[in-house]
């Protein structure tokens, strides 16, 4: 019980601690525009409002960006990266260890039981895979800028994709089974 109340605590404060490492390296690095969208219509992923004209994000944007921003880039690649894998492993092993105790909590109807452990880790364990390949992607591109081409690039669209669909999916199975455990409530020993 302490070990998720710890992850989960060091989930809600690293964030705070990875946008004040992330405020001197600009706005840019501030949005985490490599991570998340930044625009809410067409293109949705672009470069950040510091440069001349907005862009939609891609292989020859972001060298320009880095190009142009050498100091910006690797204060994202090695000042923000690393508090973020520490996060993504946080917030991973919050989310497999908060489905793990809900699934011990509650008593499954027996077409139901019993459910393998390993089955709720999936997904938590899904997220932190594509995280922290997302994340090496950006500080390999960002700390050698030669590396930033259209067969890089894919790869970490593609990661940034899953992560963000199985963190999603990774709090969802968390609440589902948070709402189960009251619906079928284990016995009180």
């Amino acid at each position: 019980m302490r070990l998720i109340i710890l992850l989960g605590t060091l989930a809600i404060a690293v964030p705070f601690i990875i946008a004040q490492a992330a405020m001197p390296s600009g706005n840019a690095v501030s949005l985490r525009f490599l991570e998340r969208p930044t625009n809410i219509g067409n293109p949705k992923y672009t470069v950040p409002p510091e440069v001349a004209k907005v862009e939609s994000l891609g292989a020859d944007s972001l060298l320009a960006w880095v190009q142009s921003r050498p100091q910006s880039a690797r204060g994202y690649a090695f000042y923000v990266m690393p508090l973020d894998v520490l996060y993504l492993i946080c917030l991973g092993l919050f989310l497999g260890y908060a489905s793990t105790l809900l699934v011990d909590v509650t008593h499954w109807p027996a077409t139901l039981s019993p459910i393998p452990m390993w089955v709720v880790w999936l997904l938590p364990a899904a997220y932190i895979v594509c995280d922290l390949a997302e994340d090496l992607l950006i500080i390999v591109m960002l700390g050698w800028p030669t590396t930033i081409h259209a067969g890089a690039f894919a790869p970490l669209s593609l990661f940034r994709t899953l992560k963000i669909a199985s963190v999603g999916i990774s709090f969802g199975q968390v609440f589902l089974l948070c709402l189960v455990s009251f619906v079928w409530p284990a016995a009180k020993v």
